[in-house]
């Protein structure tokens, strides 16, 4: 039986402060700062690599494939920019030199696609660990959705090095 004659809204305003303090001791953390920022350039440039791969003529039948993952890798980004807004309150302002200096440098599908793979399977083991150090509900739910977003992204970048280059 439920206790009706209660004050819940007690319990509510305390669930609420416990809540604020957590995110204010998350706005603190400047190694969460600096972690977030190394996962912001890291999900550009895994984007620009996946725009790389598009470009392949022989990985033509692939291209729905390598669209989805380049996509997802986007939304990565932004679901970060919105993750250290919620944090810390600010807009991240990224860097566009570092851009054009890597654009220079091709290397062959092979090479690109086994260092897509191997960045994919450490970017796993990192979002998992910033999912769990994640104390509210909303940041989690993101973290997991890049999460599980990587693993996708592994399995098919295996699937795609095995199907042209095993």
């Amino acid at each position: 039986m439920y206790p009706y004659n209660r004050n819940t809204q007690l319990y509510h305003s305390r669930a609420k402060e416990t809540q604020a303090e957590k995110s204010s001791l998350l706005a603190q953390d400047k190694r969460l700062e600096e972690l977030l920022s190394l996962a912001r350039a890291e999900a550009k440039e895994t984007a620009r690599k996946f725009e790389t791969l598009l470009d392949r003529a022989e990985l033509s039948e692939a291209g729905q494939i390598l669209r989805t993952m380049y996509l997802d890798g986007k939304k990565h980004l932004r679901l970060l920019q919105e993750v250290g807004f919620l944090i810390f309150g600010t807009t991240p302002q990224e860097n566009e030199a570092c851009e054009t200096e890597e654009a220079a440098e091709a290397p062959d599908t092979c090479t690109l696609l086994e260092e897509l793979l191997l960045a994919e399977m450490d970017d796993i083991s990192f979002y998992r660990t910033l999912l769990f150090a994640m104390t509210e509900a909303d940041l989690r739910n993101t973290f997991f959705e890049i999460l599980t977003d990587k693993q996708n992204h592994a399995v098919a970048l295996s699937h795609l090095y095995a199907k042209y280059f095993g």
